[in-house]
């Protein structure tokens, strides 16, 4: 009687938690239609732009930066079967610096014309959608709306249409970073083992070869192989840590030799800075220019000479701009010079962006139960933010480069971290509605963006 009274109890107590248990959240396959309804989306809004914009004929456009510079890259893969050099004789190009691996990607498409070299970099582009959407499943498991807003902003940010079909290495590095940052997802929730130390130590192998912004990934890198080998010895832990990092600059090992036989260093900055002597500086607007800027119009007008707060000011407020939407008419191609749209769109974006942002000061769902890897991986992704923001403000504290294109390597920490703001602070009942509307807003402004400035902008230009 004793045993069967305590098998009644304990199936009694069963019961009595399954009914407190609170209600399962959908599961995340939920959002797979409506995710890969985005992708179509970002695929459709690309093509748009590569239909639309031409090939400068001089100079630069903003929204399909250096493009004409990474075209004569690819051609020197393509012709000549190998990486063009400073002062190249055949292939000039002041983009000699970059590693090669996208340009011999593009390569392959390079018989297609412009049209199959920028399809490439949507392909990356899409790849990087892809890696976003995996890591909200890692960490932010059962939340399907999360999943969905994350991949929404990355998929319908207007400008992000216009670079990432274009021509240029700005895809491959995104598509790096997001690889990288959801094997570390992985790492800090799931732990080490080798395929994935393996994994991440080929990705970051692949970003050296891509980009030089692709060395910010090895310290948080080596942070979230550090804590998903915690638990072992000291020195297996440290073993575990620093391979992956040693393994991928052997990787990437040979592009360094070459450098430093050609140019004396295994990165090429001194050749890099006698490239770029002319390019504007910051030197160049402070204590030189009588300009303001208008922060609503983001126009520069005549004022006093401009301080260092004004040039912060206007590289600040030029990148916020760039970040969302710009383009560069053909009038302007010589100088590269941004025309933006009205305020009040800038305004919608960042009061969306906002409100997203601000929900992350509200604890996130999971940490009680799971708090060291939600850590982890909130350390790594914040890591990577801080690291590429620092990078670009110290760039921009020598070279006048206000591009907000050069933030989206951050784009995954920044769509997640947002998307988990918006749903804490949204009621869940209108979770999916609210969600489903903020991104209709930012299909009009892509639609607006494409079809009412860009093509109208390049119209009887020729492709």
């Amino acid at each position: 009687m004793t045993r069967r009274r305590q098998r009644r109890q304990s199936y009694a107590e069963r019961l009595s938690t399954r009914a407190a248990a609170p209600p399962a959240e959908p599961p995340d396959g939920r959002a797979r239609l409506p995710v890969a309804a985005l992708v179509l989306l970002f695929v459709f809004f690309a093509w748009l732009h590569i239909n639309s914009t031409p090939l400068a004929s001089s100079g630069s456009f903003i929204n399909a930066p250096d493009e004409r510079a990474h075209v004569a890259y690819v051609e020197a893969i393509a012709l000549s079967r190998r990486p063009p050099v400073r002062d190249d004789p055949i292939h000039r190009t002041y983009q000699w610096h970059q590693p090669p691996l996208y340009y011999a990607v593009a390569s392959a498409a390079y018989r297609l014309g412009l049209t199959g070299m920028r399809s490439v970099s949507v392909l990356f582009g899409i790849v990087s959608l892809w890696a976003l959407w995996s890591a909200t499943l890692i960490v932010c498991p059962g939340r399907p709306v999360v999943s969905f807003l994350s991949v929404g902003l990355a998929a319908l940010i207007p400008m992000r249409h216009a670079v990432l079909s274009a021509v240029g290495n700005d895809s491959a590095t995104e598509c790096v970073f997001s690889l990288a940052l959801y094997t570390m997802a992985l790492l800090c929730r799931r732990g080490w083992t080798i395929p994935r130390s393996v994994a991440l130590a080929g990705i970051l192998g692949v970003g050296l070869w891509t980009k030089s912004t692709c060395l910010l990934l090895l310290l948080p890198a080596a942070v979230a192989l550090w804590v998903a080998a915690r638990g072992e010895p000291a020195t297996a832990r440290l073993g575990r840590t620093v391979s992956p990092i040693i393994a991928a600059v052997v990787l990437a090992s040979p592009w360094y030799v070459r450098n430093w036989k050609l140019y004396g260093e295994v990165l090429p900055l001194r050749a890099f800075q006698q490239e770029f002597a002319g390019t504007s500086r910051a030197r160049d607007w402070i204590g030189k220019q009588h300009l303001s800027l208008d922060l609503w119009s983001g126009d520069l007008r005549p004022g006093p000479l401009m301080d260092v707060q004004g040039y912060a000011t206007l590289v600040t407020n030029w990148t916020a701009r760039t970040f969302f939407a710009a383009y560069t008419p053909p009038a302007k191609q010589t100088i590269g010079a941004p025309v933006f749209l009205p305020g009040g769109a800038y305004l919608l974006f960042y009061a969306i962006l906002a409100f997203g942002l601000l929900g992350l000061v509200w604890p996130l769902k999971g940490e009680a139960s799971d708090g060291g890897s939600q850590r982890c991986a909130a350390t790594v992704f914040g890591m990577t933010v801080i690291l590429v923001v620092g990078s670009f403000a110290l760039f921009a504290a020598t070279y006048f480069q206000a591009q907000g294109r050069y933030l989206y390597p951050t784009i995954l920490p920044i769509s997640i971290g947002w998307a988990s703001g918006f749903e804490n602070l949204t009621p869940p009942k209108y979770r999916w509605r609210l969600a489903v509307l903020v991104l209709s807003i930012l299909v009009l402004l892509s639609v607006a963006f494409a079809l009412l400035y860009v093509a109208p902008a390049y119209r009887g230009s020729s492709l």
